[in-house]
């Protein structure tokens, strides 16, 4: 029996994590893959998820999302060399037949497509349109129904929705609403093939989040001029930043799990657990998560999160010249 490494957490050590931040945050997640490779002897993730800006994207549409050609191919020859599945976030709702020419998607098609050496690499997609052009030009990349699609589709809590998207795409984003809807999960046939997103920092059951997916999805098309304020204006009075309200009220808690839940869900028979940030401006939040989650914490003498994420970070930081 091979034994775990004493770093990771043993509830879950079959857990497979999908981070955020490709095409963002790359220096800093192949730094912390090498570092807990060749330094503590473990792959702390296989498969990163993100997408530079374009009319395909959504999701995030933000200026640190501008990426050059060459930055893209660097990156996306990083994850290559390290067997680490890329996962595409082309879920822009609103995609017609006149934007399968967007040059950058296919672009990233087709990289994706030629270094794909675990046969994973993904597209993300919300559109129909998309999807079947994914199929027909790009075949052997894999397709991920969107929470996106979910969403603003109306399939949160319906079984037939999920059973629908199991047929066309080859994994499913459960709805994070639908995360703890533990009648529902026991009914999900294929349970490898749905993701669950476990560190969502939006409140349980906001109503603005079809509008806010509604306007980012637009807002891809016109990035520089689009006119937002309408989501703003009811952001601003919905609690969604609101810090207090979320710690302190329990009907207008965040959905980030904590340990018996993911138990549950592992006991299931789900494995393929997401961790989302692509909204942030460094890796930290996103290594916090991953920290948490996949090392173990159950003593203060072998909590690794804090000693792996201290020696991390301080095998970045330059030491001072004398």
């Amino acid at each position: 029996m091979q034994q775990l490494n004493p770093y990771l957490n043993p509830l879950w050590p079959d857990a497979e994590w999908d981070v955020s931040g490709a095409f963002v945050n790359d220096r800093e997640l192949v730094a912390f893959f090498d570092f807990c490779k060749l330094v503590l002897g473990f792959e702390p993730f296989h498969i990163v998820h993100g997408a530079p800006l374009c009319e395909w994207n959504s999701g995030r549409v933000l200026t640190q999302l501008i990426r050059t050609a060459e930055e893209i191919r660097t990156a996306g020859l990083e994850y290559e060399k390290r067997n680490i599945a890329v996962y595409t976030t082309f879920t822009n709702l609103y995609l017609e037949e006149k934007h399968m020419n967007d040059r950058l998607g296919n672009a990233m098609c087709t990289f994706l497509s030629r270094h794909n050496p675990t046969g994973r690499n993904a597209i993300i997609a919300a559109s129909d349109v998309l999807r079947q052009h994914i199929r027909r030009e790009f075949p052997t990349l894999k397709l991920v129904s969107s929470i996106l699609k979910i969403t603003n589709g109306g399939g949160k809590g319906k079984i037939d929705v999920y059973k629908k998207l199991a047929e066309e795409y080859d994994e499913v984003m459960v709805h994070p609403d639908d995360v703890l809807n533990y009648d529902l999960l026991e009914q999900i046939e294929d349970k490898e093939r749905h993701i669950l997103l476990v560190n969502e920092y939006c409140i349980r059951n906001c109503p603005l989040r079809p509008l806010h997916y509604k306007t980012l999805s637009e807002s891809a098309f016109n990035f520089l001029s689009y006119d937002s304020s309408d989501f703003e204006k009811r952001q601003a009075t919905n609690g969604c930043q609101d810090l207090m309200t979320l710690l302190i009220d329990p009907k207008r808690s965040v959905l980030c799990l904590n340990t018996p839940e993911i138990q549950r869900l592992r006991e299931m028979g789900f494995r393929h657990f997401k961790l989302q940030g692509r909204g942030h401006n460094n890796a930290s939040s996103i290594l916090f998560d991953l920290l948490r989650l996949a090392l173990r914490n159950d003593s203060a003498d072998e909590n690794a999160m804090h000693f792996v994420g201290q020696m991390f970070w301080e095998s970045l930081t330059p030491i001072p010249q004398a």
